[in-house]
């Protein structure tokens, strides 16, 4: 389930839309994913699990705006999904009450070697600055 919705907001940055299946799709309005759907949908429309998947695209067809967000419990998987969004987004999104968890931090690592630009490592609050594109790069 954690894998569905970590490619959830990467791949609306990228591609505009995304379709995740997720097996407890009916479940993660009621869970601990509430909020990271919420933050989603904020961006993109139809971010809601239905018969066992979950569908979300940026309104016509544009990309993904800067936003500010403030996560309402500290979750790990979803600061990791909206950071990795933000990336790719137009302008500057801020999160707050964002985890600081070391795999946060080093994602925020990967990333910046990819050639996004972050600022806020290890403090619950994170802007980024998105950028058009983003490349590869080694990590360990």
């Amino acid at each position: 389930m954690r894998a569905s919705i970590l490619t959830l907001g990467p791949a609306i940055a990228r591609s505009g839309s995304r379709t995740s299946h997720c097996r407890a799709a009916a479940r993660l309005e009621r869970g601990p994913w509430t909020c990271i759907l919420r933050r989603s949908r904020r961006w993109a429309r139809g971010s809601r699990p239905e018969h066992g998947y979950i569908q979300a695209s940026v309104p016509n067809g544009g990309r993904l705006k800067g936003a500010h967000i403030v996560f309402e419990k500290i979750t790990v998987t979803g600061t990791e999904n909206i950071l990795m969004a933000a990336t790719l987004a137009e302008g500057e999104t801020i999160l707050e009450n964002a985890a600081r968890e070391p795999e946060v931090t080093d994602l925020i690592h990967l990333l910046r070697k990819m050639g996004a630009e972050i600022q806020g490592d290890e403090t619950s609050t994170l802007r980024v600055r998105g950028v058009p594109k983003l490349h590869g790069a080694s990590h360990s």
